[in-house]
């Protein structure tokens, strides 16, 4: 059985535009998600952010970003972000709120193993049905299996 992760905004970010030490654990996990060995989920709001992060480069043409974009969705797959979701994350405690939505995006979903984020310390607020990893945490579990 693949494991079913959601990959939050950052995750992305840093594969794209290889901006933290340790990105490749980023690079790694789309990877298994394109070989079909892993399922990734997202949000809309997660691509929409990654879409206006990706503008923000100089040298990124529209053409290129809508191709990535493409790419992107061809191994991942979109949930729904629904009135109760906000509801649930705006009641949840987190001290980000576009965090608190993605993470209970994900809660949501009821398939969902991992939550996969680089910003670990934004997710103190996370409860015991779904656990948040780092991308190197989760490529460490993946390999264990």
């Amino acid at each position: 059985m693949a494991y079913k992760i959601f990959a939050d905004t950052n995750v992305y970010l840093d594969h794209l535009l290889q901006r933290i030490a340790g990105w490749q654990y980023a690079r790694d996990i789309f990877a298994l998600a394109e070989q079909r060995e892993i399922i990734v989920f997202t949000s809309a709001s997660s691509l929409i952010n990654v879409l206006y992060a990706l503008r923000q480069q100089k040298n990124l043409a529209q053409a290129d970003i809508i191709m990535l974009i493409k790419y992107i969705l061809s191994y991942t797959k979109l949930l729904q972000t629904g009135e109760a979701v906000f509801m649930s994350a705006l009641s949840s405690g987190f001290t980000d709120l576009e965090d608190g939505i993605q993470y209970y995006t994900a809660l949501g979903a009821k398939d969902v193993d991992y939550f996969i984020t680089s910003n670990i310390k934004d997710y103190k607020k996370a409860v015991p049905q779904l656990t948040v990893l780092s991308p190197r945490q989760f490529i460490a579990l993946y390999h264990k299996k």
